[in-house]
């Protein structure tokens, strides 16, 4: 659950700083942090694929 956290955490903060920097103009940056957020999501999606098979495995 603390890995889930820590990403969860991390998306927020980039979502936060993408929004920052659309605002400020700074288009690069905005595009770094929205990259920085899908990758975030993207390793929780596999920490909670990894869950499910795990209480599948558990179950049978």
């Amino acid at each position: 659950m603390n890995e889930q956290n820590y990403l969860r955490k991390k998306m927020v903060q980039a979502l936060q700083k993408h929004h920052r920097m659309q605002a400020e103009g700074k288009r690069l940056e905005a595009h770094n942090a929205k990259v920085e957020y899908r990758l975030c999501r993207q390793e929780l999606l596999k920490l909670w694929g990894d869950c499910s098979k795990t209480l599948i495995m558990e179950a049978i």
